[in-house]
């Protein structure tokens, strides 16, 4: 009797019949991992996995390796899927790498307050179940919002009384310069502040806030 074989397109298919792809560039994390099955627990299967049909039949997933995994964890027996039928390693590839990375910048002042409202329900530690970042990661960029921007708002310092009263002048790469200006844009944009010294505590504000992670 002759395989069956899935339609191209979106479909329901039979976990069992989807295998990882060897190459694929998505490092294993055993804490992500948990993550991941603590939000199927929640959410179910929110995002679809992509996959190829390969020569001998079998059917390989382009995107959601690590959803498959969860998937044959919890023992789910149907997955929804995007078959893009017989297509090349390299295609498979080039999509991978499109669906993957195209990612918007994150406002991590936005995302406090997000997490600020999630937080109203439950709690940083619950939170952090599901979530890609830990407690104290919730925690910081939630605290982030009440920040005293205020307290530079004062026109001409008074240099007795201020305590900020050091200048620190370093040479840069021209790459760092545009990064300056770039994060003095967004702050401006966000709190109508355009101050030296809101800019770096901005930077430093943001990068404690980023997860290791992305920034390696």
């Amino acid at each position: 009797m002759a395989k069956k074989k899935y339609k191209l397109g979106w479909l329901d298919a039979e976990v069992s019949k989807l295998t990882k792809a060897t190459w694929n560039y998505k490092d294993e994390d055993a804490d992500q991992t948990k993550k991941l099955i603590e939000n199927f627990k929640r959410n179910g299967q929110v995002e679809n996995l992509q996959i190829r049909e390969r020569s001998n039949g079998s059917y390989e997933v382009v995107n959601g390796n690590h959803r498959l995994d969860v998937m044959n964890e919890l023992q789910i027996k149907e997955a929804h899927v995007y078959n893009y039928g017989k297509i090349t390693v390299e295609e498979a590839m080039r999509i991978a790498v499109e669906t993957n990375e195209t990612r918007f910048p994150t406002n991590y002042l936005r995302l406090g307050e997000t997490l600020k409202a999630v937080n109203s329900l439950y709690d940083a530690e619950e939170m952090s179940k599901s979530m890609p970042y830990d407690e104290e990661q919730i925690n910081n960029m939630i605290n982030m919002l009440d920040f005293d921007w205020d307290r530079y708002d004062k026109g001409i310092l008074n240099l007795e009384d201020d305590p900020f009263n050091y200048t620190i002048k370093v040479k840069v790469s021209k790459e760092t310069f545009e990064r300056w200006n770039e994060l003095r844009e967004r702050l401006n944009d966000i709190n109508g502040y355009d101050n030296e010294s809101k800019v770096l505590e901005f930077a430093i504000i943001e990068t404690l806030n980023i997860p290791i992670e992305s920034i390696r």
